[in-house]
């Protein structure tokens, strides 16, 4: 490409989504800064060794199969496993052809979209919601109808007002996103009434429920409630899960629960070869014997020590007018800043002072946003955290005095 041009003759020929979206170079964390920015697991929980010996196992006991192409739905090996998981910890009865295996859960994601979805469609979604949600939705060209949410999770009352009022128009939403467990960003936990209100209103309507549930392993307090999906008997539910957080976000082993007639389109919707055949034999062996549980276990008590540590922070460092979620679960605290601050306006200096966070702004579909900012405890080591919250709470202090 000659210098000072502005890109191939061939970026002509884009298609609308691909010049909708923006530089997807800036994500994740950066090298320098104490990073609040991603969901990312603890760099010194990962599994090496133990990652390393299931490997050699499944090399010795698989022979040629984890290296040649795998079935669309995923290894039958650790469809079985999450058979027996899922049953187990979610409360979700399902057999081997109620699943397939994706990478990680936002292929998933993905792969719903392009099942129900078309440009020009109504969706409804939680908000703020998952970045990655927000980004997926507008590439599909959908119309987005946001749901705002409190402490107590999606506010069910206004979700059916809008459907009814959506109803009043013609418009029949295709789908509802939801994360109901330590909800991203937010951290709040959608309670058993509101969930059985959703699961009554998808009857009403007749709209597909998508339960991101990427979380449900890591609670720390609290009770644990019965999924979207189990409460639904699956009739209009779609669980997504994945390994992300609870095993290693690099293998990219996420999974779809639904109907089999769903299941066996959206194994017709992926191109893959099947969703890494190495990396899931891997996964059963290092799952096989119990060892994901004690790992979870783990994993439990470095992030309530780690969401602990931050709200302790907060409690002690945050100047006046400045609120936050507490979550039971997750990786994620969501803050409130007093309206005359601006978090996509301060973050530049944020970052010169050496720390990075998620605005809000990320979060919605619709430029709100501007006063909160997702803090990420899951990444950053104890005396990173500690030092990143007291510069964020020094430079918001700072503003508020201006």
């Amino acid at each position: 490409m000659i210098a000072g041009s502005t890109g191939p003759v061939v970026n002509e020929r884009l298609s609308a989504r691909a010049r909708g979206l923006g530089d997807g170079r800036g994500a994740g964390a950066r090298e320098g800064l104490i990073s609040f920015v991603g969901g990312f697991p603890d760099p010194g929980s990962l599994p090496f060794d133990a990652i390393a010996e299931a490997t050699a196992r499944a090399m010795r006991a698989h022979g040629q199969w984890p290296l040649q192409y795998g079935p669309a739905f995923g290894y039958a090996g650790l469809l079985d496993l999450l058979v027996e998981k899922l049953g187990r910890d979610q409360g979700i009865a399902c057999a081997r052809d109620n699943l397939i295996l994706t990478a990680g859960a936002s292929q998933g994601l993905g792969l719903i979209c392009d099942l129900f979805l078309d440009p020009g469609d109504t969706v409804l979604s939680e908000e703020p919601a998952w970045m990655g949600a927000v980004r997926l939705f507008r590439t599909a060209g959908v119309t987005v109808e946001g749901v705002p949410l409190d402490n107590e999770g999606t506010r069910v009352d206004l979700l059916a007002r809008k459907l009814e009022e959506l109803r009043g128009r013609g418009i029949a939403p295709k789908l509802l996103y939801t994360i109901p467990n330590f909800q991203n960003p937010t951290g709040v936990t959608t309670t058993l009434e509101r969930r059985r209100r959703i699961v009554e209103l998808a009857d009403r309507y007749n709209f597909a429920i998508l339960e991101d549930d990427a979380y449900h392993d890591l609670r720390f307090s609290g009770e644990r409630l019965p999924t979207l999906y189990a409460l639904d008997g699956g009739r209009h539910a779609l669980y997504l899960g994945t390994f992300s957080k609870i095993l290693a976000a690099g293998m990219r082993l996420g999974w779809v629960v639904a109907d089999p007639s769903l299941i066996a389109r959206l194994g017709g919707l992926k191109a893959d070869g099947g969703t890494s055949p190495f990396a899931a034999h891997v996964a059963y062996e290092f799952c096989k014997d119990g060892t994901l549980e004690a790992r979870i276990q783990e994993l439990i008590a470095l992030y309530r020590h780690r969401r602990d540590l931050l709200l302790g922070e907060l409690d002690e460092r945050m100047p006046e007018g400045i609120t936050w979620s507490v979550p039971e679960g997750g990786f994620f605290v969501w803050l409130t800043l007093p309206e005359r601050l601006d978090a996509p306006r301060l973050l530049p200096r944020a970052r010169e002072r050496g720390i990075d966070y998620l605005p809000g702004t990320d979060c919605f579909f619709d430029g709100g946003g501007r006063q909160n900012i997702r803090l990420a405890f899951s990444y950053a080591a104890d005396d990173d955290l500690v030092r990143g919250i007291r510069i964020l709470a020094e430079l918001l202090g700072e503003e508020l005095a201006r």
